[in-house]
């Protein structure tokens, strides 16, 4: 191997390194801060080892704040109903974009497209004044309705999908007796699971993190989810820096569990979507 190649391959594991210390090292620095006692994360200079694994940062936080439990509860029961209707509404509006030959259906579709450029921060005040009006403010509705409503980019996904199904399949369900909603749950939706999953997943994640939307319609602490919780928390523990990253390793298990044992599902899922327009 001459001087060049090992010149480009020196530039390269560096610039891996770089990357790796950029997107892992704060999570490193978590881990490494919630395993510490209070007083060893005051240490000058610091130290990426704990001298001591501990524990007691998560017995100081639960200590502190009990209704962390209720709130990671929340977090997921708002969360998996925003997946569930993720998944239902977004793939019968796709289903209906890809399989019935209308005349509006090349008219209507980029609308709904044009739909993924409208800033959210525009929408906030209008959407606030429609859910007051409906008395749902301090209530979960307006942060699981709008996901059974259909999303945008989840039809967008879907709809890209299903056009790579071979509407000969369609066909031999007509001639087998059956409609258009035997197509869509007996044939469409059993081989669409890499959308599926990714649909789950981008929705769950979303719904998870999401902290404006919670902060915005949930007054009643007993209904925060764990992302609002997480910033009352600050308040109240702001200087028990163990406990905060105990917090926050808490809010990032599921998302990681969930992309870890479905990523296969997501790589392939958004593959798809681009193979047929």
């Amino acid at each position: 191997m001459n001087s060049r190649k090992i010149a480009v391959k020196a530039s390269q594991y560096t610039m891996l390194i770089v990357a790796l210390m950029l997107f892992a090292g704060p999570l490193v620095w978590m881990l490494s801060t919630m395993l510490k006692t209070k007083a060893e994360t005051y240490k000058v200079p610091p130290t990426i080892l704990p001298d001591t694994f501990s524990l007691e940062a998560f017995e100081r936080l639960f200590a502190v704040q009990p209704m962390m439990w209720q709130w990671i509860q929340n977090s997921f029961i708002i969360s998996f109903f925003v997946a569930a209707g993720a998944v239902v509404s977004s793939s019968l509006v796709a289903y209906g974009f890809s399989r019935f030959a209308t005349k509006y259906r090349n008219i209507l579709f980029p609308v709904v497209l044009v739909t993924l450029m409208i800033p959210p921060s525009i929408m906030m005040i209008p959407s606030y004044v429609l859910f007051s009006k409906l008395n749902w403010i301090d209530t979960w509705l307006p942060l699981i309705v709008p996901a059974w409503l259909g999303g945008a980019y989840y039809i967008f996904l879907f709809r890209q999908f299903f056009m790579t199904i071979p509407q000969e399949l369609d066909e031999a369900t007509y001639l087998d007796g059956g409609n258009r909603w035997t197509v869509y749950a007996r044939v469409i939706m059993p081989l669409s699971k890499p959308i599926i999953m990714t649909t789950i997943i981008f929705a769950f994640v979303n719904s998870w993190l999401d902290f404006l939307g919670p902060f915005l319609y949930i007054k009643n602490p007993e209904m925060f989810t764990l992302s609002v919780g997480l910033q009352l928390l600050i308040g109240q523990t702001s200087q028990d820096l163990p406990a905060l990253a105990a917090g926050a390793f808490i809010s990032i298990v599921p998302i990681g569990l969930l992309y870890l044992f479905a990523q296969r599902y997501i790589v392939e899922g958004v593959v798809l979507t681009g193979t047929k327009g």
